[in-house]
């Protein structure tokens, strides 16, 4: 059985004339939403065999935040947009607990077709979390989302102190 986390990267720059999409990096707030994110699931005793990313600046920052977690992180190409419940069947193969971090809408329409009903059913914030354990039939097992992880570990949005992360 596996688990599989689907997370949504953390709050990026807005998007703007001049700047590609795929090189909006992460805000310092972002790097607050990731950090706080890693320290929960430290602290549920999360680990991952693999964390698989987007290529995308975004998703690939919040995948480094949360590095420490795991044994490797690893950039999928096909996890920057239109993927589908298929690429995940192939990626939870490699290991008991993987995470994926990803975009809207693509994470959405892998929850609703991973456990039954609509993509609006699951409304990924920037920074949330679905942990899916993926057996005969896939069971979510619990939502972090940024209000509820400011809720219990505190709402530090401050910058990452100099020098820590650019």
């Amino acid at each position: 059985m596996t688990e599989v986390h689907l997370i949504r990267h953390a709050r990026a720059q807005p998007q703007h004339k001049g700047l590609p999409d795929e090189e909006r990096r992460l805000t310092p707030v972002g790097f607050a939403q990731a950090e706080r994110l890693r320290v929960a699931l430290e602290r549920l005793g999360v680990r991952y065999e693999v964390i698989w990313s987007s290529p995308v600046l975004r998703a690939r920052q919040t995948a480094e935040v949360l590095a420490p977690l795991a044994g490797a992180v690893i950039e999928e190409s096909a996890l920057a947009s239109g993927w589908d419940a298929e690429l995940l069947a192939r990626l939870r193969v490699r290991g008991r607990a993987v995470a994926v971090v990803a975009h809207e809408p693509d994470l959405s329409a892998a929850a609703a077709a991973l456990l039954g009903g609509e993509p609006d059913a699951y409304p990924f914030k920037k920074s949330s979390l679905f942990a899916v354990r993926w057996g005969r039939r896939p069971q979510l097992r619990y939502v972090l989302t940024p209000g509820l992880l400011k809720r219990l570990l505190g709402a530090d949005d401050q910058p990452p102190a100099e020098g820590a992360r650019e």
